[in-house]
């Protein structure tokens, strides 16, 4: 080997070679950090949107689960309520809404058979062996006793074996069933659910909140909701043909049969651009018939 050929392979790379080879490395790093920051807005955008979409659909089916239900009973929505009580003028009313709440009154879906031989204003007995009564309701518990014809409230006392012994008598025997089945008599827990939209103290602004009116107060249903609009379809006393707001001195509750929600919705992006708001605001509109008033 010469000793021109060594001296030149000890040289390395020129300052322009390496100049190249950084300017290069730099273009490279660049694109690469131009991908990256694509990728991780884009990824931050559908985090936003995935988050909205998936309180939307909590908000919606269980705003619309509650409203649909709203003045069910365990028997034929034919059966007349019976008796003055606040139970039975809430059941009369079952819906209760204003810019920020709604409040439905229904029934349990679980209702359970009665015994119609051992059954009478005071006390009934399930007509299954199991589940305990004990199991399904707790004294104090404000429940719903009908048949094919009546209907009526009564709070428990106490329970023995499958015998529910109510505080006071129903407003009627459910074991008179003169114009109806039998074995129609069911019993059901009665159920006040208020749903709300409250501030949150967290960046989203404010959420959706249950009541369960059960003394454990407001939890958290939904992150992001803010406040809504609710507009109600009256079959009778109002215009069949037009969703108004509860207002006027016309409005009745115990004639709605609808309910139109306009519920906004807002979301937190993780991480976004400088300039860039770091919030997705979507809406949602829905129309809930009311299952028992529904022709």
């Amino acid at each position: 080997m010469s000793r021109f050929h060594s001296k030149a392979a000890a040289q390395g790379f020129s300052l322009i070679e390496m100049m190249i080879a950084l300017m290069l490395g730099l273009i490279v790093l660049g694109a690469a950090f131009v991908l990256f920051v694509g990728n991780l807005r884009t990824f931050n955008s559908n985090d936003g949107q995935n988050r909205v979409q998936e309180n939307a659909r909590v908000a919606y089916e269980m705003l619309a689960a509650d409203v649909r239900s709203t003045g069910t009973t365990a028997c034929t929505r034919e059966s007349s309520v019976r008796g003055v009580d606040a139970n039975s003028a809430a059941f009369r009313a079952p819906l209760d809404g204003t810019a920020t709440s709604l409040t439905a009154v229904g029934v349990d879906e679980m209702a359970y058979r009665v015994d119609p031989n051992n059954s009478d204003a005071n006390r009934v007995t399930l007509l299954e062996a199991s589940p305990a009564a004990s199991d399904i309701f707790n004294v104090n518990d404000v429940v719903m006793v009908c048949n094919g014809s009546m209907t009526g409230f009564a709070t428990v006392g106490s329970i023995s074996g499958q015998q529910v012994n109510f505080s006071a008598k129903l407003p009627f025997n459910p074991a008179d069933t003169v114009g109806a089945s039998p074995a129609s008599i069911s019993i059901g827990r009665l159920r006040t659910t208020t749903w709300s939209v409250a501030p949150n103290g967290g960046p989203t602004g404010s959420s959706l909140y249950v009541d369960l009116n059960d003394g454990a107060g407001n939890q958290e249903a939904a992150v992001g909701i803010q406040p809504w609009t609710l507009l109600f379809h009256q079959a009778q006393g109002g215009n069949a043909s037009v969703y108004a707001p509860a207002t006027g001195g016309s409005f009745s509750y115990q004639n709605v049969d609808a309910v139109n929600m306009l519920i906004p919705i807002r979301a937190i992006i993780p991480g976004n651009a400088p300039g860039e708001s770091n919030q997705v605001n979507r809406t949602i509109a829905a129309t809930v018939a009311i299952r028992n008033r529904t022709p």
